[in-house]
């Protein structure tokens, strides 16, 4: 239950951003990205570790690409 709490958290965080003039037009694309691979990690029941690691790792470049790229 924690977990899903969590996710809920980051997404609405990450949705907000998207909601106010925080994140650039061609930043937004990859935040709307990392939303949809949460809420994908989200929908699995039992993931394994190795299947955390990589939502986490595809996550974590969607939004290093995001705010890097200018």
């Amino acid at each position: 239950m924690k977990r899903n709490k969590d996710l809920n958290a980051c997404i609405a965080e990450l949705q907000a951003m998207l909601c106010g003039n925080v994140v650039e037009p061609e930043q937004r694309k990859y935040v709307e990205q990392a939303v949809e691979l949460l809420r994908r990690f989200r929908r699995k029941a039992n993931p394994s570790p190795a299947i955390a690691y990589r939502f986490v790792r595809q996550i974590a470049e969607q939004l290093v690409e995001a705010y890097l790229r200018k």
